[in-house]
């Protein structure tokens, strides 16, 4: 199995219990009601590149049935993966990428960051909102490679302000990646296309059930 970094996917838990409860998941946006064949499947982003040797995954808590279920699986559990695809491909290039990411969003920069550091200009903006896990790794790969700088945000205006040094900077000559809460990842993307970027030079995924 392999995929390209910054991929999504389907996964399908097969001993998710039936529930009548509606839930609907953080960072898909999936709205499920007792359909357990509904219930069972959720995209969720890759947060890892092949040679890593493992499918990584990042969510917010939830008490549906599915991330329960997908917390408490043991070691040796089926799960089915399905529909691999992108919205974020980098293909082979100079032109540097400037990446934004919101919440969760990191989990499909983190592997585009592992695989181009070192190759390319990299400018990464964080609006974290209290998701650290990949901070420290992120951080060390900015002091080991001196083409990526890592910046972390507070609030989608100072994302803008770090942006807006960038576009000076590149225009059109760089490629915009935004991922992560459908709000902010929209209003970057006209943010970028008020600045005079070309909509053809962003690519966006949004996880529109991420609030």
């Amino acid at each position: 199995m392999t995929w390209k970094a910054g991929s999504f996917a389907q996964f399908t838990l097969h001993d998710v219990k039936e529930s009548n409860q509606d839930t609907t998941d953080a960072v898909s946006g999936a709205t499920t009601n007792g359909d357990k064949n509904k219930q069972n499947r959720y995209w969720m982003t890759i947060a890892s590149n092949p040679d890593e040797n493992e499918i990584l995954i990042l969510t917010h808590n939830s008490s549906s049935l599915y991330k329960k279920t997908l917390t408490n699986l043991t070691a040796g559990s089926k799960v089915e993966v399905s529909w691999i695809d992108s919205h974020l491909s980098v293909t082979d290039g100079e032109e540097p990428l400037v990446c934004f990411a919101s919440d969760v969003g990191i989990a499909a920069i983190r592997p585009i960051i592992k695989e181009w550091a070192g190759k390319r200009d990299i400018i990464l903006s964080h609006l974290d909102k209290g998701v650290t896990v990949f901070d420290e790794e992120l951080s060390q790969t900015a002091q080991k490679y001196v083409e990526l700088n890592y910046d972390k945000s507070t609030s989608l205006a100072q994302s803008q302000e770090t942006l807006k040094n960038i576009v000076d900077k590149y225009g059109n000559k760089a490629i915009y990646l935004l991922a992560g809460q459908s709000d902010d990842v929209g209003m970057i993307k006209k943010f970028l296309e008020e600045q005079g970027i070309d909509s053809k030079q962003i690519k966006v995924d949004d996880f529109k059930g991420l609030k």
